[in-house]
């Protein structure tokens, strides 16, 4: 079996119900089988073949798995990047995937591009050969370290096998039983490939999705949670500690929902018990990693006597901790290590500990690898970036405790505190949202070692010293007058 041949068979098992909501307009499966065959005929005039790869640039999620599709029934295979990336870095995605087409439904400015409106015009069934099981269906990429992200292909065969392991999953939840229409409400990028994932999972069983505009705000995204026909949806820390931080109701706030899953890196303490306490009892952390999958999961009453721990390893996960490839004892730091019958001693690129009951810990990252909202990168990258700029002379990265962000990062460059907007602006262009710091520290001079290396220990120690205030901006009476921080 495929992929495209289950999800395509359950649109068409299914032509009159309503599957998929967005723009405040719902399609049946036969509307967006409809849909997914325009787009593939004007692939067809484009030029598309099999064995293409497609960069898919995803400002609207259903028009993205539309073109997923689409692309498919041609027997070429697709891989996700969020429109929020910078035309630089779509290039560098553009050049190492080996795209032969980047499809998008606003103009991108990259070579050898496409664009489809959001609602395509009606054309002519054009006539497909389904793709074979070993055919490459979807390209999954890691979030980013340098350079272009790790890029994870999956067959048809393979990514219908695991489409079905995760419909058993949601079933043994109870996600789609009793009153309701069991949707799944989505409302971050299918660039995420968690997101993407949960997509395909409901298309391959036929179960409903209400889409959210990837630019909605924290009132709409609290709307959407109450409707009645919602069961379940997947967020990142920071958009849940955003819901927490809402004015109190008595009791959960959303009693409907069946799941409401943390994706995209461990959660903090505090913000998971909040999410039990204020939000849903059916709260629910992952801890996965792009390329290896799911790893450890804690639910709603594990968290209120466990509140740091990431939860057990989902079987057939095992985990283990390894100090240079010394096994540690019970309550000891070390690198994670992870295997499944799929792949063995697999690095996430985080450090923690297990408890004597097998709980995971996760303390942080790997020495020069940072994580904010599930988003990793390497600090080599920013520091890169900022030293590309011809004022900047040296540069440092440090993640910090932020009552806003879990762990902020903070660039420290030395350089005139008069280039601070340039350096700023130059960022902006340079690196993706999610790799910019969240503060940025000008200063006349760094700390170093006796080695001549930035003192990182120091300069932590340095920044931690220093006040806050609401804002997050260095206080007015800061002692390093050539200092200066701006909010990202």
């Amino acid at each position: 079996m495929t992929a495209a041949a289950t999800i395509l068979g359950a649109l068409a098992a299914r032509p009159d119900d309503v599957l998929a909501i967005a723009r405040g307009e719902g399609f049946t499966g036969q509307q967006l089988l409809d849909r997914i065959r325009a787009r593939a005929a004007d692939l067809k005039d484009v030029g598309l073949r099999a064995g293409d790869r497609v960069l898919i640039v995803v400002s609207d999620n259903l028009a993205a798995m539309e073109q997923l599709l689409a692309s498919w029934t041609l027997g070429a295979s697709g891989c996700f990047v969020d429109f929020r990336t910078p035309p630089a870095r779509l290039a560098e995605w553009q050049e190492g995937l080996g795209a032969a087409l980047v499809l998008a439904t606003r103009a991108t400015g990259l070579p050898h591009s496409h664009v489809q409106p959001q609602n395509p015009p009606a054309a002519a069934h054009v006539r497909t050969d389904w793709p074979l099981p070993g055919q490459e269906a979807l390209i999954v990429a890691s979030s980013g370290t340098t350079g272009l992200p790790s890029l994870f292909p999956k067959t048809h065969a393979v990514l219908d096998a695991t489409l079905q392991a995760q419909i058993a999953e949601a079933r043994s939840w109870g996600i789609w039983d009793g009153s309701g229409g069991g949707a799944m409400l989505a409302a971050i990028s299918v660039g995420y490939s968690a997101a993407a994932f949960q997509w395909l999972r409901n298309l391959s069983a036929g179960r409903p999705i209400v889409a959210l505009s990837l630019a909605h705000t924290i009132a709409e995204l609290d709307a959407a949670l109450h409707r009645p026909d919602v069961s379940e949806c997947a967020l990142p820390p920071a958009m849940i500690r955003r819901l927490t931080g809402l004015p109190p109701v008595q009791g959960p706030r959303y009693p409907g929902l069946k799941r409401l899953t943390s994706v995209g890196g461990p959660a903090q303490r505090d913000d998971k018990l909040a999410a039990v306490q204020r939000l849903s009892l059916a709260y629910v952390m992952t801890y996965s990693c792009v390329g290896f999958g799911l790893i450890s999961r804690i639910s709603g009453p594990e968290i209120l006597t466990r509140p740091e721990s990431c939860g057990r390893a989902v079987l057939p996960v095992t985990v283990e901790i390894c100090d240079q490839g010394r096994p540690c004892a019970v309550g000891e730091v070390g690198e994670i290590v992870v295997s499944n019958a799929a792949r063995s001693a697999f690095r996430p690129g985080d450090m923690g500990w297990l408890d004597a009951e097998g709980y995971l810990y996760v303390t942080g990252r790997e020495q020069g690898l940072l994580c904010r909202n599930g988003v990793s990168f390497r600090a080599e990258r920013l520091i890169d970036q900022a030293l590309a700029f011809p004022q900047v002379r040296d540069a440092a990265v440090l993640a910090l405790p932020d009552a806003d962000h879990g762990d902020a990062i903070h660039l420290v460059v030395e350089a005139p505190a008069a280039v601070a907007s340039a350096l700023e602006d130059h960022l902006r262009r340079a690196l993706p949202l999610a790799e910019r710091p969240d503060r940025l520290h000008l200063r006349t001079a760094l700390p170093l070692t006796a080695a001549g290396k930035v003192n990182l220990p120091l300069l932590r120690e340095t920044l931690l010293d220093h006040s806050l205030d609401p804002l997050g901006h260095l206080d007015r009476n800061d002692p390093n007058p050539d200092d200066r921080s701006a909010a990202r």
